[in-house]
Parts: structure tokens; C-alpha cells; sequence
């Protein structure tokens, strides 16, 4: 007894132990994607591909779609952030200010109460001293306005004149700094005191305004995060259905070889074949069954239609009873 071997896109499907072809032997030849082409299921098989690329184009554009979103989002989000930030930065330097100049305000009328103390503690000092300078450049006044002396001692009385004013001037400054240095020194705790309620403000206000921030960012911030996640999931379903009709595909696909298989089988044992190419050889002389081939699985189609209507038939009446 002879086995049979069928050649599939270049490999050997061995079904016998032959070595060599020899000139005996029959020999036919199949054009598969033909056959493949002409099987009853491929229209079926062509329209279950179809359904598979568009659900793939459709996955594709979601995908394409959902990062685009998510891509907004952040940048909506950012620039969101970054108005906010802005708008509070304005407001804290707007409550600042007005916090400052009321504290200013505060400041100055303190100065000029510690100003006008200052004077009345000064007051009998700057008066003697006024006197003192005062009695000097009226006698030196007189002198020169009243009494005939020579150039000499005119000139000598002008420069002390000069000199008594330049010394009053001297000691009218030394006052005046010291009047400063009391003010100073009495303001100087109420100027830390200020500049403590300015920073505890600052701190207040930077503390509200992040809880603000922080606020409003909670919910952006969850939103994008989850963008992700929701993106995935959607993806995940989609990508079940993608493995679900591949599984189809593949069956299908299976199913039709196996019948392919089986008639050109069937028909190699009939006529007695020992080899059966799946594509021509230019070397090799063998009969095209492709035809027989392809009438072969539209009869096997008819049978199984036929068997199939039967069940149900019988199905029908046994559910009837």
C-alpha cells in the first residue's frame, strides 16, 4: 500500500514514507489560494477579517482620541494652574501693599508723636543754646554796625562772626541728630512689632492661598489622573473583542483547511495519487485538481447545510412533543 504525500507552500505533509518521486507514481497539483478564495466559508471568513480591522481602525482612533483629550487636558489643566497662580500672586501683592500702607500710616503718625516728644525734651537745651549764639552774633553785629575800627580789625571781627555762626550751625545739626536718634530709638520696637505683623500676614496669606490652590487643583488633578486609567480600561474592552473575533478568525480559518485537507485527501485516494503539490512545479508533470477540489467543498457544504437543517428539524419536533 502506497502512502500519500501532500506538498503545502513548500513543505511536505508526510503521510507515507516515500523517499524519491519516482515514474510511476501520480502526481496532481492544487491551487491553493484559489481554492481558498472559492470556499464556500469565505465570504463568511472575508467578512469576519472586515469586522476585525474595523473594530482594529475604530481601536486605533480611540486610542488616537483619548491621548489628544488627555494631552488637553494637562495642557488645560497647566494653563488653568498657571492663571491661578498669577490671579493670587496679583492678590497677594495687592492685600500686601494695603496692609503695608496702613501699617506705614500707623508708623508716621508714631514718628511725628515721638517727634514732637522730642522737642519737648530738647526744648530748655535748644533754647540755651539759642540764646547762647544768639547774645554772641548780636554783640558781634553791633560792633560792626556801630563802632570805627580799622580794616584790620573789621576783618578780624567779620571772620569771628563767621566762626560763632559755623558753631551754632555745628551744634544746631549735633541737636537736630539727636533729636533723630531719640525717634529712632523710640520707634525702632514699633518698627519690629510692624515688620512681625507683616510677616505673620504674608504667612497667613500665602497659607490661605495655597489651600485655595490646593483646592482647585484637587479636582483637576484627579480628573487627569484617572484620564489614564479610563483610557486603559476602554482600550482593555475593546481589546477583548479584538481577541475574541481573531479566535473567531483563526477557527474559521482552521476549519476551512481541515475541509480543504480533507477533499483533496479524499480525492488523492480515489485516483489514486501519491503526491499532491499545493502550487505548480515547472519539473514536475501532474494533474490540476482544483477544480474537483473546489466542487468537492461545495458538495461538503450542501451535506452539512442539509445535515444541519435536519437537527434543527428534529430539534423542533422533539421540543414540540
Amino acid at each position: 500500500m502506497r502512502w500519500l504525500l501532500i506538498i503545502f507552500t513548500g513543505l511536505a505533509l508526510m503521510l507515507s514514507a516515500c523517499g524519491k518521486i519516482g515514474s510511476g507514481e501520480r502526481i496532481a497539483v492544487v491551487n491553493w489560494e484559489r481554492v481558498l478564495q472559492e470556499h464556500p466559508q469565505h465570504a463568511r471568513l472575508q467578512k469576519l477579517k472586515d469586522e476585525y480591522n474595523r473594530l482594529l481602525d475604530k481601536r486605533r482612533e480611540q486610542e488616537i482620541i483619548g491621548k489628544t483629550r488627555m494631552s488637553s487636558l494637562a495642557q488645560l489643566y497647566q494653563l488653568k494652574r498657571n492663571s491661578k497662580q498669577n490671579y493670587l500672586s496679583a492678590e497677594f501683592l495687592t492685600r500686601m501693599t494695603e496692609k503695608q500702607a496702613a501699617e506705614q500710616k500707623k508708623l508716621k503718625e508714631l514718628s511725628r508723636q515721638f517727634a514732637d516728644q522730642a522737642d519737648k525734651e530738647l526744648a530748655e537745651e535748644e533754647k540755651k543754646m539759642n540764646e547762647y549764639y544768639r547774645l554772641q552774633i548780636f554783640n558781634l553785629r553791633l560792633k560792626l554796625d556801630t563802632v570805627r575800627m580799622m580794616p584790620e580789625e573789621r576783618k578780624k571781627l567779620d571772620a569771628k562772626l563767621k566762626a560763632v555762626k559755623a558753631a551754632r550751625d555745628h551744634d544746631q545739626m549735633l541737636l537736630m541728630q539727636h533729636k533723630i536718634g531719640l525717634v529712632n530709638h523710640w520707634m525702632e520696637p514699633h518698627v519690629n512689632a510692624m515688620r512681625q505683623r507683616l510677616d505673620a500676614y504674608a504667612r497667613q496669606l500665602q497659607g490661605q492661598m495655597m489651600a485655595d490652590m490646593a483646592k482647585g487643583e484637587e479636582k483637576d488633578s484627579s480628573l487627569l489622573q484617572k484620564a489614564p486609567a479610563a483610557l486603559k480600561e476602554l482600550l482593555g474592552t475593546v481589546d477583548q473583542e479584538l481577541d475574541k473575533r481573531q479566535q473567531g478568525i483563526e477557527t474559521l480559518e482552521t476549519s476551512m483547511k481541515k475541509e480543504m485537507e480533507s477533499v483533496v485527501l479524499k480525492l488523492a485516494k480515489e485516483r489514486g495519487y501519491s503526491i499532491v503539490f499545493h502550487k505548480y512545479r515547472t519539473n514536475v508533470s501532474a494533474d490540476d485538481i482544483t477544480g474537483d477540489v473546489i466542487s468537492g467543498l461545495k458538495k461538503l457544504e450542501t451535506r452539512t447545510k442539509a445535515a444541519e437543517a435536519l437537527n434543527k428539524k428534529v430539534s423542533g419536533s422533539s421540543a414540540g412533543q
